[in-house]
């Protein structure tokens, strides 16, 4: 969308006002003319023209008039700017043509130019990455102090911190963080150990990529007359990270960890998230444990939780374990001792995926990329994730112990923090319906299966990407509430996230209540009402941040792969289509664009049926193509159609 195409929406929009309301949230600039409010509370964000921008800035909290009209479109207008939030801009030092000194920011949403008042005695050299904190605004220019020189753009790791820096990430934790880490015991001592129930005697593994360091989730599964128990222990964090202590509080800053290639930004120092807490092999471990009985239908009988201590007999990971269950002779003789459980854990993994297929959990299955770093850092390759057997089998059992938490403190009403996914938007599900009309598909929309139905009706069809795409785009957003209103995509009642509290603070959260019910009982926990309800916000804004900075870290490593690919064909397929031209696919997930201008002077663009017409030629997604690598620019990619661009 351009700004022009702003403005007309706008003009069409004021024409069809129903009514108006003032909502306040969080200001998402695109660098493009317009933006969007992230509201409070959660919903899906809002739309603000050219004409609604108010002078507000990315990331900044804001009051505005929404209105909404007679097809449930919504439109805001910015009224108030209510905190000027502290946006670090990151970009290149430079100075200006009368000295004063500057950075050139690397995102457009953020401000155009960023003029440097004091420079806290740092000296950077001309063309370095830096980090600048505003002090005062003019328009869209900022004035502020510089904060920090991160060092030559093409040194190791700086492509990664200038990403990390421009949404506030940091890799360190304040000294006091810090030194509250160093004072956490490093081994388990006796009186923690006092009423939990013990599993030291069952074969228990930890399951996880070669080299993850964090560990904490742990398996074991054993058979129970004609079904099976299955036991997913989780590491009990909480009794590490306190509440309201210096850790906790900059775990609820930062609400999750976040993965870069090749490095990870914690969310727990490392001598907790690798050491106390991490579920390490031939050790003791605190855990909350999740203990489920399931039928030979994949039925969860019962379930329960408690407080538990593990001591797992091998660290295993994906590539070892799915060469076990696939017969690998030598793996399974290097491995004998935990085989026979995995064969069994396999058997159920196997029938809780059936179980879940049948009931119509949606799966949009669109491929990953897998990133491949030098020793330098460079980006040297970039391969399809392949999803491994041994994938399948820990999903399962985390969606498991997920639901099955869920469901019981649901049942109690206790405040909680649970994982939602809601329906479809009716506007987005009514334009998704009208697209599989143009393509010959009769859909009303309606229950998951309903969408589980199609995916699998089209599987193999010429129209399969497109309408995966299109679909997945069609969806809600998942979230954090404090209302069980369960998860559309999982077609689950119940859904929570209590699997990974290294590494998410709603997990960290629910664990504390789960804790504070087994030790005090139900009235207890009614304390955590206020806690949870900032817990879901905070983390659902905090995920956000975080999946866009590792999708900005991703791009922009498939960038630097391509730069030496410039000048070469590549066979691909449409992967989206816009208004400023095509975006096209590579086999491993590069994707490219090929600018409308490079199409031929005749475009035009159909939102509807996503396809853009040039010339006589429509494109649309999943159409293959042939393109040629023509240029890499501040971390994106240019394609040229190769030829005709028509691969056969």
């Amino acid at each position: 969308m351009d700004k022009s195409s702003g403005s007309r929406r706008s003009a069409d929009f004021r024409k069809k006002k129903k009514e108006e309301k003032l909502v306040s949230g969080v200001y998402r600039g695109t660098g493009k003319g317009f933006a969007f409010l992230t509201p409070d509370g959660g919903g899906d964000d809002i739309f603000i023209p050219p004409a609604g921008l108010g002078g507000a800035l990315n990331g900044d909290r804001v009051t505005a008039a929404v209105t909404t009209d007679l097809n449930g479109r919504s439109e805001a207008h910015v009224k108030e700017v209510t905190q000027q939030t502290t946006v670090y801009v990151v970009g290149t030092y430079a100075e200006t043509k009368n000295g004063q000194p500057a950075i050139v920011p690397d995102d457009g949403k953020v401000c155009r130019m960023f003029m440097i008042n004091d420079m806290r005695g740092l000296k950077p050299k001309l063309g370095y990455k830096v980090v600048g904190v505003p002090v005062e605004r003019e328009g869209d220019t900022l004035f502020g102090d510089l904060l920090e020189v991160l060092g030559e753009p093409n040194v190791k790791n700086v492509d990664i911190l200038s990403i990390a820096r421009a949404y506030g990430l940091s890799e360190e934790f304040p000294p006091e963080v810090e030194a509250a880490a160093r004072a956490v015991e490093f081994e388990v001592k006796d009186e923690d150990k006092e009423g939990r129930e013990d599993f030291r005697g069952d074969t228990v593994v930890t399951i996880d990529g070669i080299d993850a360091k964090d560990l904490d989730d742990a398996v074991c599964v054993k058979r129970k007359g004609s079904g099976y128990e299955l036991y997913v222990h989780i590491a009990d964090v909480s009794h590490y990270v306190r509440e309201n202590s210096v850790i906790d509080k900059e775990a609820f800053k930062r609400g999750t960890s976040v993965y870069f290639p090749g490095s990870v930004f914690p969310m727990l120092p490392r001598e907790l998230s690798n050491g106390i807490c991490s579920l390490n092999p031939q050790v003791d471990r605190l855990t909350l444990s999740c203990v489920m009985n399931i039928d030979k239908a994949g039925n969860i009988v019962s379930s329960r939780v408690t407080k538990g201590i593990i001591k797992t007999a091998r660290r295993m990971n994906y590539d070892n374990v799915a060469a076990i269950l696939e017969g690998d002779e030598k793996e399974r003789a290097e491995n004998a001792d935990v085989c026979e459980m995995l064969d069994t854990a396999l058997e159920l993994a196997k029938l809780l995926n059936d179980k879940r297929r049948k009931r119509g959990s949606i799966e949009f299955e669109l491929p990953e990329a897998n990133i491949i770093l030098d020793d330098g850092g460079v980006c040297v390759d970039v391969q399809l994730y392949e999803h491994k057997i041994s994938h399948t089998v820990v999903e399962e059992f985390m969606l498991a112990a997920n639901e099955s938490v869920a469901a019981i403190f649901d049942k109690m009403k206790a405040p909680f923090v649970y994982r939602v996914h809601e329906a479809p938007p009716p506007e987005k599900e009514l334009a998704y319906i009208d697209y599989l009309e143009t393509l010959g598909i009769s859909f009303s929309g309606g229950a998951p299966c309903d969408y589980a139905a199609l995916l699998e009706s089209v599987k193999g069809s010429p129209n399969e990407r497109a309408i995966s795409r299109i679909g997945l785009r069609s969806m809600s957003k998942a979230k954090y509430m404090t209302k069980d209103v369960g998860h559309f995509g999982l077609a689950l009642r119940h859904y929570c996230h209590f699997t990974s509290p290294i590494r998410r603070y709603p997990d960290l959260q629910i664990h504390r209540i789960i804790s504070g019910y087994l030790a005090h009982g139900g009235a207890y926990i009614k304390r955590y009402a206020k806690i949870v309800a900032e817990a879901a916000s905070q983390s659902s804004v905090r995920e956000q941040i975080a999946m866009t900075a590792e999708r900005r870290a991703d791009d922009m490593k498939k960038a630097e792969f391509m730069k030496s690919k410039i000048g070469e064909c590549f066979d691909g397929m449409i992967s989206s289509v816009t208004e400023w031209g095509l975006f096209a696919e590579l086999p491993n997930c590069i994707e490219g664009l090929i600018r409308k201008e490079n199409l031929g002077e005749d475009t035009e663009y159909n939102e509807k049926l996503h396809s853009l017409k040039a010339g006589e030629k429509v494109w649309t997604i999943g159409l293959p193509v042939r393109v040629r690598c023509d240029s890499v620019e501040n971390g994106k990619i240019n394609f040229k159609l190769a030829e005709d661009g028509i691969t056969e």
